[in-house]
C-alpha cells in the first residue's frame, strides 16, 4: 500500500493531488488522512497535475550512475592491486585478483557509497551532478543510515554468483523503466527504501 503522506502545504480539508497517484487526479483529504480512491481532477484545479520538476530525470541519473561506475572500477583496481597477485613474466607485469579480491572490492564500494548516502545525501556521481537522495517527503536529506543500507542491498547481492547478480541486474532494468514512467521518477532502489532523488537546488 502506498504511503501518500500529507498534501504538501495544504493541510486543510479538501481535494488534492496525492503523491503516488496517477497524474491529473485528486483525492479527498480530511485534515488528518486521505479518504477514498483517486478521482479525475477538475479541469481548472491547480492540484490536478503534480509538479515533478524537482525529481531527477532519467538522463541525469544515468550520468550519475556512469560516474559512480567509473569510480567503482578505480576502487576495484586499487583493491585488486593491493590484495591480488602480481605476475612479472616475460610478457609484462599484470595484476590478478581472485574471488576474495572481487568480493572485497564490492564490499568496499557498497560500504563507501552507503556511508556517503547516509551522511552526504548521495553517491559521488549524484553529488557531482547536483542531486540529493531524500526521505519520502522529497525534501529531507540526508536520508540516514537505515535507508542508505536498504538502497544498496541490491548492489551487495551482486556478490552472490548468478542469482544475486541476476537480482542486481533486474534492479537496474526496473529502475530504468520506473524512472521513465513514475510521476516522482522513483527507481527500484527508491521504492524499496522509501526515498526520492531530487535536484539539490530545488530542495
Amino acid at each position: 500500500m502506498t504511503d501518500h503522506g500529507a498534501p504538501g502545504q495544504n493541510p486543510i480539508p479538501g481535494y488534492y493531488y496525492a503523491a503516488g497517484d496517477p497524474p491529473n487526479t485528486v483525492r479527498q483529504w480530511d485534515g488528518t488522512q486521505w479518504i477514498g480512491d483517486p478521482m479525475p481532477a477538475p479541469p481548472d484545479s491547480s492540484a490536478s497535475v503534480e509538479d515533478n520538476s524537482k525529481f531527477a530525470t532519467v538522463g541525469v541519473r544515468i550520468g550519475a550512475a556512469i560516474i559512480d561506475a567509473v569510480l567503482s572500477f578505480i576502487v576495484f583496481f586499487i583493491v585488486i592491486a593491493i590484495f591480488g597477485t602480481t605476475d612479472t613474466s616475460d610478457s609484462g607485469i599484470s595484476i590478478n585478483g581472485g574471488g576474495f579480491e572481487t568480493i572485497l572490492a564490492i564490499v568496499v564500494v557498497v560500504a563507501a557509497y552507503t556511508a556517503m548516502i547516509a551522511t552526504k545525501g548521495g553517491t559521488p556521481g549524484k553529488l557531482m551532478l547536483g542531486l540529493r537522495i531524500t526521505m519520502e517527503d522529497g525534501a529531507t536529506t540526508p536520508p540516514g543510515g537505515s535507508k542508505a543500507i536498504i538502497r544498496n542491498i541490491p548492489g551487495l547481492l551482486g556478490i552472490i554468483p548468478l542469482l544475486g547478480q541476476l537480482i542486481s541486474l533486474g534492479f537496474v532494468i526496473m529502475s530504468l523503466i520506473w524512472v521513465s514512467g513514475d510521476s516522482e521518477r522513483r527507481s527500484a532502489y527508491d521504492r524499496i527504501a522509501g526515498t526520492r532523488v531530487v535536484y539539490a537546488n530545488k530542495l
